[in-house]
């Protein structure tokens, strides 16, 4: 009996204390024949990551998303897939905190950089062509490329979970607009 209540505990924690980002919702908007999403995040880091990037080490980001039709008993139709990729990096002399979208060059800066975790989410936008039906769903979710680290830090970050600032994916299904 009592290995069942610390089993129960244990498995009640382990639920509490997964992912501290996550998505929280997506916003959806269609304009003519496009879909436009946008996350809204929940987004936080380890003081090991903030250590890294005013050290200098640039932080690449992965932001994926998929479009996609669900068949039950078999694998999703895919409808589309897009990937962006940001990076953050800190500049000494200015004190700035700067995250750039690499796929389309916009960039914002910042003083704190808890308002870079804040406000990274509005370089993330996603197009689509509209799907023609409502058994579309959408995707996404956000990774550190920790292939992007400098060779020497690959291997130490690979399984510490200061790092691991991954979100799991978040699936919300599209509304057409009809």
């Amino acid at each position: 009996m009592m290995f069942k209540r610390l089993f129960i505990i244990l498995l009640a924690v382990s639920f509490t204390c997964h992912g501290e980002n996550y998505v929280i919702a997506l916003d959806i908007v269609q304009q003519d024949n496009t879909i436009i999403t946008t996350p809204q995040l929940n987004f936080k880091t380890s003081t090991a990551i903030k250590e890294a990037i005013d050290n200098g080490i640039r932080i690449q980001l992965i932001a994926k998303a998929q479009l996609f039709e669900p068949v039950p008993w078999w694998f999703d139709t895919t409808i589309g897939n897009q990937k962006i990729n940001l990076e953050v990096s800190y500049f000494i002399l200015g004190k700035l905190y700067v995250v750039k979208n690499k796929t389309t060059g916009k960039q914002l800066g910042f003083n704190d950089y808890e308002q870079l975790w804040q406000q990274f989410e509005k370089l993330i936008r996603f197009e689509f062509i509209a799907p023609k039906d409502d058994k579309a769903w959408i995707k996404l979710r956000i990774m550190l490329d920790k292939g992007g680290l400098p060779t020497a830090m690959q291997l130490p970050v690979l399984f510490n979970e200061h790092w691991d600032i991954n979100t799991d994916w978040y699936y919300q299904q599209v509304k057409t607009d009809e």
